[in-house]
């Protein structure tokens, strides 16, 4: 992971860490947990949702002890682990578990699905033309491109040099071990 790639996971752990407190205070609170429906049939809420809102009904879940446990867990720990691996710079850890926390989270987890993304693009791009940015990458794929038009290989790092041939490669030698006994040859 280069310091771009490390900053923006900094700051995708800082957003994971305020959800995972705001879920703690939520549970420390013992926050009722409200539910809503659409109407059944005219203005009528089915029976699990006594109460009528608005346009909706409303059911509180007021024994909302283990939802907010659930929820501040998961977020916390896999914002430990993403914290773990941005610090070690591992770009495949970072992003699966960012996308792994995306999709626990929901509609709220966009965020970390894009930065998982993101990631997977610029490993894609690192790997395939030797440069993570997308103006590198660009420039890189041009080059391999009029390389082929050209009839010529061509490395995503071009340089001006040609690259030295190595000259003829002797055999390794014969192992004990390994190598089968050889029979003496006829005359």
């Amino acid at each position: 992971m280069d310091d771009v790639e490390r900053k923006v996971s900094l700051f995708g752990v800082g957003i994971a860490l305020v959800i995972a407190i705001i879920w703690a205070v939520e549970w420390v609170k013992k926050t009722p947990v409200k539910t809503t429906q659409k109407f059944v049939k005219g203005k009528t809420c089915p029976a699990a949702y006594p109460k009528h809102v608005d346009q909706f009904c409303e059911h509180i879940l007021k024994a909302s002890d283990s939802y907010w446990a659930t929820r501040f867990l998961f977020v916390f720990v896999v914002a430990l682990f993403l914290l773990f691996f941005t610090l070690r710079r591992k770009r495949a850890g970072v992003a699966c578990f960012s996308f792994f926390l995306g999709l626990g989270l929901g509609v709220a987890g966009v965020v970390f699905v894009f930065l998982g993304a993101w990631l997977v693009v610029r490993a894609f791009r690192l790997q395939r033309y030797g440069e993570a940015s997308w103006s590198g990458s660009n420039r890189a794929a041009k080059e391999i491109a009029q390389a082929k038009r050209e009839g010529r290989v061509a490395t995503p790092k071009s340089s001006s040099e040609p690259a030295p041939s190595p000259g003829p490669v002797a055999p390794p030698p014969a192992s004990k071990r390994y190598t089968p006994k050889q029979k003496p040859r006829k005359r």
